[in-house]
Formats: C-alpha cells, structure tokens, sequence
C-alpha cells in the first residue's frame, strides 16, 4: 500500500512539473493594442554587456527589439528555464505617446511608465495598480540552464 500511495505522489509531481513546463516564461495571454514586431533575439550569459543577468534582480535592456525595447529580467537562479522574464517595454496604456516607454534601473523591483508614472511589478509584470488590468507585454523566453537566453514572440 506504501510504494502505491508513493508512486501517486511522484505521478503528482511529474505532472505538476510538465505543467510548469508548458507554462513558464510564456507571455501573457492578453490582448494589446501595441502592434508585435517579429522578435528573435538570442543573449548569451557569458558575454561581459549581460553580466547583470549573471545575479538574481539582473536587468538587461535591448533598445532595438520589440516596439519600444526589451528588458530582460532575472527572477530566480534555478539555473530552469523560469529563471528570466522579457518584457516590452511600451506602456500597456501610453505606448502610441511619445512619453510611452516603461523604464527600470539595476536593482529595482517595478517597470515605470514614462507618461503617468504608474509601475508594474518586474517579478511577474501585473501593475500595482488594480484599476490598470493590463499587464506589462511578455515575450517568449528559453534558457537552456547554463549560458544561452533565447526571446521570440
């Protein structure tokens, strides 16, 4: 009866990775008015410009991808394929002004928006605002666990 109720759990467990799997460093699924340009931008952690990306909080910004850039952020250091998020950074709301574009520095925890400041959260993109429902736009993102960060939309 033990080894049965053993293998349940290590069926739970298997399950619950391959849906973290299929889920993690996926964008959001919701609609924006920011057009999508085609995005591929491959990082490797062992070159000297990503060194921030080598320390949890690591912030990477790629001013020519996307619409209005890209940040690249470390959330955790699992060496997993969750451990980075990319993030558009065109408000969600004010992306067409011209004042639009979300900004961050090194060791901050939130995305600002350049017209109102209103932030979101850098760990997972959701505004601190509720009453702003849009999230901040999430690309694609792979990390193969040692050195290579892959962004696709």
């Amino acid at each position: 009866m033990k080894i049965l109720k053993a293998f349940d759990i290590k069926e739970l467990i298997l399950v619950f990775t391959g849906v973290l799997t299929i889920i993690g460093c996926n964008p959001t699924n919701v609609n924006y008015d920011i057009p999508e340009p085609f995005v591929d931008e491959t990082i490797y952690l062992s070159d000297p410009s990503s060194f921030n990306l080598t320390v949890i909080g690591g912030q990477l910004y790629l001013p020519n991808a996307g619409h209005g850039g890209i940040m690249i952020y470390r959330r955790y250091y699992d060496q997993a394929f969750y451990d980075f998020a990319a993030y558009e950074l065109a408000c969600p709301y004010d992306w067409a002004d011209g004042c639009g574009i979300l900004s961050s520095s090194n060791g901050d925890l939130y995305l600002t928006c350049g017209c109102n400041s209103h932030q979101y959260q850098l760990l997972d993109g959701q505004s601190i605002d509720t009453s702003y429902t849009l999230p901040v736009k999430e690309f694609n993102c792979t990390f193969d666990g040692i050195n290579i960060i892959r962004i696709s939309n």
